[in-house]
Order: structure tokens, then C-alpha cells, then sequence
């Protein structure tokens, strides 16, 4: 392919990569258009931390490092084939007010956001389910009401555009689930909305797909641009991460026909891949203390494999 051809198919792909799969095509577009400025609340509002530190080093920390024939030692992390995929373990009643539910995971919190497609009488609502009780910090109102044969917390957060509702209870033990959402709905309906949750097994939907994975870690956080291992909620984690294209600062490694860069720093180490025909950098991060060879990291994401439905972040 000549250079003119090269940029061509650069620029056509870039476009098409701005297109949302046809799964999430209504969503999408709902959600880039000003919602007639009802879109009063985001995921942000579920999730139990409103930015997600991906645990990888600062770029001014990394110092590149050149290739080395690094054998695998003894307590190396090993890499397998699966993993276990996480699913949210609640649904509403189908609406016609109401979108399909779209699953997630932050920090091992589970979320699903349920976007409203009728904007005068429904609001978003995000429900979350934790293992321990979820922290809330905005100043609030807060009413003790029964749900679902438990005591739980409705507070009011008095914000602009609308008040937040947010209904917090405990289901079982080392499970709190937290009922998002606006005064769209009177509160007897954010009860109501929690009383109908059933049941379900809604698929964490991953941006990527994985030929290889390390094995005894789980899959702590799962969003449209990240998935993230982990041994335990304080380990050091392995990260992919998909964002927006940069200019990479020189390169010392090839993944497969892409350039990359591997640098190491006090937080570890992170292989960046200029991934060319998705006008997007992909970071593979290996926290500090986890015993995986070069080699190995690159295998791992030669075996990465972007998916339609990811969003570079």
C-alpha cells in the first residue's frame, strides 16, 4: 500500500470508527444529543468512584526500556485462555419508558444503567451492587423507608438540573444494592422500582476480546474503554486500556505489525501500541511487584482484539 493509500484508509476507518455498533446505535446517539436537557444523570451517579484510576504510571515517570531476553522466573504469572466473565444479578420489568439494561464494573462494583428513552415521564436509573455498604458523601435529606422486607436509606440530594434520589439498602449478607436516579419519579415510584427488580444475568458486555488472560486474577473493572485484573481489591492490577490516539515517544518493540513502546517506571510498566487502523493507542500495564517476563507481556496483547462496541477513552 502506497502512502496516499495508507492515509486514505486511515481517514476512512477513523470516520467508521465513529460510528456505534448497531447494538448501541439508539443509545449512542441519545446520549450525544442534549437530551432536550433532561439527561439529568450518568453513570458517574452509580459508580462507587467518579474517576477511574487505572492504576499506570504517570508518562513523565516511565523511562523506555530497551529489548532484553527476559526468561520467565520462578513465581511468574501464568497465562491461560479464560476468565471469569462478571454479570449484573438484577433486571426491571421491560418498559417502553425504559432501555435494555447496559452492564458495567468500577473498582468490582457492578452497575447496570437502564437509559431513558421517553424523556417526560422517565429518568435514567442506575442500579449498583456492592459487597459492602456503598459511601455517600453529598449533603442530602435522607428518609428511612422498607423495601423488599429491608430498611433502606431514600436520600434526596438537592442538585441542578433535578434532585437526585438515590435508595440504598442491604439485600443479604455482603450484598448493598443502591437505586439511582431523579425526581422525574416520585419517590413511592423509586420504591416501586426497586421492589420490581428480579433476578437476571446481564452480561458484562468487554471492549475487548481476549486470546489470553493471567491467570488467578478477576476482572475488577469492565467499561467501554478499559478492563482491568486483579488478585484482590488491593493487589497491583494488569490493565488494557483503549484511548485516543498520541504520538508515541519512539518505539523498541513491534505487536505483531504495530509499533509500541515499553517503559517501565515506579508504578510499573506499560507497553503502548500505536494502533494505527483504529486511530487509537492501546496500554497494556503490569503494576509493580507482578512477575511477568517481556515476552510474555507482549503475547498477552498481541492477543487483545478491539471490539466494535469500545470507545476510546
Amino acid at each position: 500500500m502506497d502512502e496516499l493509500d495508507r492515509l486514505l484508509a486511515e481517514t476512512m476507518h477513523d470516520a467508521a470508527s465513529r460510528a456505534p455498533a448497531a447494538d448501541r446505535l439508539l443509545s449512542t446517539v441519545h446520549h450525544r444529543s442534549d437530551r432536550l436537557r433532561r439527561r439529568r444523570l450518568a453513570t458517574g451517579l452509580a459508580a462507587v468512584a467518579a474517576v477511574l484510576a487505572v492504576g499506570i504510571p504517570a508518562a513523565g515517570a516511565l523511562v523506555a526500556r530497551a529489548p532484553t531476553d527476559n526468561a520467565p522466573v520462578a513465581g511468574s504469572i501464568q497465562l491461560v485462555g479464560t476468565y471469569p466473565a462478571p454479570v449484573f444479578p438484577y433486571t426491571l420489568p421491560a418498559t417502553d419508558g425504559l432501555s435494555a439494561p447496559v452492564a458495567s464494573m468500577r473498582d468490582g462494583a457492578l452497575s447496570a444503567f437502564f437509559e431513558a428513552t421517553e424523556l417526560q415521564q422517565h429518568s435514567d436509573i442506575t442500579v449498583t451492587v456492592t459487597s459492602s455498604e456503598p459511601a455517600s458523601t453529598a449533603a442530602a435529606t435522607e428518609k428511612t423507608v422498607r423495601v423488599r422486607g429491608h430498611s433502606a436509606t431514600l436520600r434526596t440530594v438537592k442538585v441542578q438540573p433535578a434532585k437526585q434520589l438515590i435508595l440504598t439498602w442491604q439485600e443479604s449478607p455482603g450484598r448493598w444494592i443502591r437505586l439511582a436516579t431523579d425526581d422525574t419519579y416520585s419517590q413511592q415510584q423509586v420504591i416501586a422500582f426497586a421492589e420490581a427488580l428480579t433476578p437476571a444475568s446481564v452480561e458484562v458486555l468487554p471492549p475487548f476480546q481476549l486470546d489470553l488472560s493471567p491467570a488467578g486474577f478477576t476482572l475488577d473493572t469492565v467499561t467501554a474503554s478499559t478492563m482491568r485484573f486483579r488478585t484482590s481489591p488491593a493487589a497491583p492490577p494488569i490493565t488494557v486500556v483503549l484511548r485516543k490516539r498520541y504520538q508515541l515517544d519512539g518505539s523498541n518493540r513491534n505487536v505483531g505489525s504495530y509499533r509500541a513502546l515499553l517503559a517501565t517506571g515506579t508504578g510499573g510498566t506499560k507497553l503502548s501500541i500505536d494502533v494505527t487502523d483504529w486511530n487509537a493507542t492501546l496500554e497494556v500495564s503490569v503494576g509493580t511487584g507482578l512477575a511477568l517476563s517481556d515476552a510474555d507481556l507482549i503475547r498477552f496483547a498481541a492477543g487483545i482484539h478491539i471490539l466494535n462496541r469500545s470507545d476510546p477513552q
